[in-house]
């Protein structure tokens, strides 16, 4: 697999919420801004023409025709059915007539809508630390700092192997959320993103991003290996141990286990790395 040379850098265009956030967390189905699980391994995300991976961007379009195929299909059975009354022995009514023309009103507004609706599509920016997700429809799709977006999961039908789905709470004023579907529990997708998009952490996991790791590890380590952004209860490893210990030097992740048997993190940093790029401080979200 070679390097790929794309461009999917969008401008931020929301910087917070119209409401604040609810007081009840786990009511409110909120997710921390931290890093639970490694990342799913990126392995040929690049042979799927619909997600694409460079060390810079990741761009996951979603299908659109979902909606449209449902509509279309329907209205299509409604029109055949009304043709079919038309050239047979039964009486013709008005009911006939309204509902030809409403089938192939909705069989052309699906079609026409498909033909016509802009891409739904992710798209994670390593290098300024933007995720873009679509709105509703004909919207403009929402860009944002990773630092400032609001994530959650959502419930699905009962007995679905992924029950609980990763959500990106949308800046409007019905916060309802984006579903990015990328594969994973709605820990793994959230650690992906996060991971990701904290361009002080190495590349993740998978062949996806090897030919772009030591461009990455030295682009780090030239800016003095700045402190991540969030918390992870998973250690954070580098692709070769000649660079964990180079890294290392600079920072680390102190993971352990409380008497309560809870997980629990630190994040040391040398005396030069906090001169140079201050007290690595926790993330709160919004």
């Amino acid at each position: 697999m070679g390097k790929l040379d794309i461009n999917f850098e969008k401008k931020n265009t929301h910087s917070s919420y119209p409401k604040k956030r609810k007081k009840n967390e786990f009511w409110a189905g909120y997710l921390a801004l931290s890093i639970q699980e490694y990342p799913l391994p990126s392995n040929d995300i690049n042979k799927n023409k619909n997600f694409i991976a460079t060390d810079e961007f990741i761009r996951r379009k979603n299908s659109k025709l979902a909606g449209p195929l449902i509509f279309g299909i329907s209205s299509l059975i409604f029109v055949i059915r009304s043709v079919l009354i038309f050239f047979s022995d039964f009486e013709w009514t008005i009911y006939e007539s309204i509902t030809f023309i409403l089938s192939l009103s909705v069989m052309i507004l699906s079609a026409a809508y498909y033909l016509t609706v802009p891409e739904k599509q992710i798209i994670l920016d390593r290098k300024n630390g933007l995720v873009s997700f679509p709105a509703f429809s004909y919207g403009k799709p929402y860009t944002m700092k990773i630092i400032n977006i609001r994530v959650g999961y959502g419930g699905g039908a009962s007995g679905s192997p992924n029950r609980d789905k990763f959500i990106i709470i949308k800046p409007n004023k019905l916060e309802n959320g984006y579903t990015p579907s990328l594969g994973g529990n709605y820990n793994q997708e959230l650690s992906f993103i996060l991971w990701y998009t904290d361009k002080n952490r190495p590349l993740p996991l998978g062949d996806a991003f090897d030919d772009y790791r030591k461009k990455d590890y030295k682009r780090r380590k030239e800016d003095g290996f700045p402190p991540p952004l969030f918390r992870t209860y998973v250690p954070t490893d580098e692709f070769k141990d000649k660079w964990q210990e180079e890294r290392e030097k600079h920072w680390k992740d102190i993971i352990s286990t409380n008497q309560n048997g809870d997980i629990t993190h630190q994040l040391w940093q040398s005396g030069e790395n906090i001169a140079l790029h201050g007290e690595w401080k926790e993330v709160v979200p919004q």
